[in-house]
């Protein structure tokens, strides 16, 4: 039996759309390419539990000189969900087809609370028999105790395991753990890809 593991953002979510991607920074009152990089920079203690919504958002418009307050951090809570919650539709038909095949799914994501317990609400959450992400795990890709977790969570081998990332950095994380990865640019490359790995699926 070998899992197929797919990322969130990038994979099944789509990069946000160019009028969603400015929902944040116009809320914020700065320009984009002030605010993504920032956004960015302070992310990972988010992803990781580190910090609440309120201290990350307090953070980066601290670094912006935007004045915030409860109200605001809240809006900007729900538009941060917004933004990553675009589903790519081929994305999900592959993952259907996948475990209707009896392929075993998993989920590996760098996310914080609010936006994991939105993706495990969605209707393709049940196709996944383990959900996995960095704010529940308090560890984020590419650090290889992430995928050493994966593996006890799966209680499967290295060899057994396929793990899809649009990140490069991921994949390779992934494959120097023993883990076969693949690169998402679409979701037909990756049946392609699977197809070559795992021909019964």
């Amino acid at each position: 039996m070998t899992w197929i593991v797919f990322d969130y953002a990038g994979v099944i979510s789509l990069s946000p759309p160019q009028d969603a991607g400015a929902l944040l920074p116009q809320t914020v009152g700065v320009a984009p390419e002030r605010f993504w990089p920032v956004y960015w920079a302070r992310r990972e203690p988010y992803d990781l539990a580190e910090v609440t919504a309120a201290e990350f958002w307090d953070d980066v418009c601290g670094r912006l000189g935007a004045p915030v307050d409860a109200d605001l951090v809240e809006v900007l809570v729900t538009l941060d969900v917004r933004t990553w919650g675009h589903v790519n539709r081929e994305t999900v038909g592959l993952m259907e087809e996948l475990a209707a095949a009896g392929s075993p799914l998993a989920l590996l994501s760098n996310l914080p609370v609010d936006l994991a317990r939105t993706v495990d609400a969605r209707p393709w959450a049940g196709l996944f028999r383990h959900r996995l992400f960095s704010a529940d795990l308090r560890l984020v890709k590419p650090d290889p105790d992430i995928y050493r977790t994966l593996l006890e969570r799966l209680e499967a081998g290295p060899d057994d395991v396929v793990f899809v990332d649009d990140r490069e950095e991921n994949v390779r994380a992934a494959e120097a753990a023993g883990i076969r990865g693949v690169l998402f640019r679409d979701a037909g490359g990756v049946r392609t890809e699977l197809s070559d790995l795992l021909p019964a699926a």
